[in-house]
């Protein structure tokens, strides 16, 4: 169990909201990385229902918080409230961290596209040059895919339930100047467009608990050459994963991209780099599993 942070009058406070909140393990692997780097800071998760967003966000600001983390089902709403957007949250129209300036602006961020390049890195994954497959049409999927299109993919495939949202997604892409290809989640399209991909990244909630025995994909389509990346992070170890690993392939959990949002938010709203090891260990005791 974590131990409970020190706060006093000069406690400087990042808030995480989103409805619900109470899941959220956010607070408890910041706030450990906060007490590690012995810096005073320390986040707050926040309920706030979609009538209260305005408030929630201005009252924020007028408090001092140095921002704030964004979560489902705010992404887009607070865009309207920001004074100024990251590239990264105007690609995707939607921004998962709020930094309220000194000057008084509020500038609006999408972190998980960062994030997941973070942790594909930290796996030893560049994805420059590489095929890459995303199942998925989100939010998500949005994020990953125009952020690695501007890392230099040689080639997306999107593939998603109804094929007219990947191509919405596809042509965002293509803006890009990078090559597209578009199918639908079945054993047809798999086949076509999984058989020579270097990396798979399952954007979709498929496998999230408490539907465990769900995968997205029949493990034929798996082979040992592929990488396997699941934004999922409960269960850790997802059906899609344990396949995966099961043939030999390289399989990366979606915690690592959690993580990396929680680092984004002190970089850009502190100028401080948390430790990496440090959330992910408190990340493990959080999920009840072995560090």
């Amino acid at each position: 169990m974590n131990s409970p942070q020190n706060l006093s009058s000069k406690t400087r406070l990042l808030a995480i909201i989103g409805d619900p909140i109470s899941h959220s393990i956010s607070p408890r692997i910041q706030n450990t990385a906060w007490r590690a780097a012995n810096i005073d800071i320390a986040l707050v998760a926040c309920r706030v229902e979609n009538d209260d967003v305005e408030n929630a966000v201005r009252g924020a600001q007028s408090l001092g918080f140095l921002g704030l983390m964004v979560t489902v089902p705010h992404k887009e709403r607070v865009l309207e409230l920001c004074d100024e957007l990251d590239n990264s949250a105007r690609d995707v129209g939607a921004a998962n961290l709020l930094h309220f300036h000194p000057d008084g602006k509020i500038v609006g961020y999408s972190s998980d596209g960062w994030a997941a390049i973070k942790d594909l890195a930290e796996h030893e994954i560049a994805v420059k040059s590489q095929r890459v497959a995303i199942l998925g049409a989100g939010g998500a999927a949005r994020s990953l895919a125009l952020t690695l299109a501007r890392e230099g993919v040689r080639e997306l495939r999107v593939l998603n339930r109804t094929r007219a949202r990947a191509e919405r997604l596809a042509e965002e892409v293509r803006a890009l100047g990078v090559e597209v290809f578009v199918g639908e989640t079945n054993d047809e399209d798999f086949d076509t467009h999984l058989r020579d991909v270097d990396l798979l990244i399952n954007a979709t909630s498929t496998g999230m608990s408490p539907h465990m025995n769900e995968t997205p994909l029949n493990k034929r389509f798996l082979r040992c050459e592929l990488a396997v990346y699941d934004i999922v992070y409960n269960p850790l170890e997802t059906r899609l994963l344990r396949e995966a690993r099961e043939i030999g392939a390289k399989a990366i959990d979606g915690l690592g991209m959690l993580i990396g949002t929680n680092i984004r938010a002190a970089q850009i709203c502190v100028n401080a780099d948390l430790s990496w090891n440090v959330m992910r260990d408190e990340a493990m005791s959080a999920l009840n599993l072995k560090v």
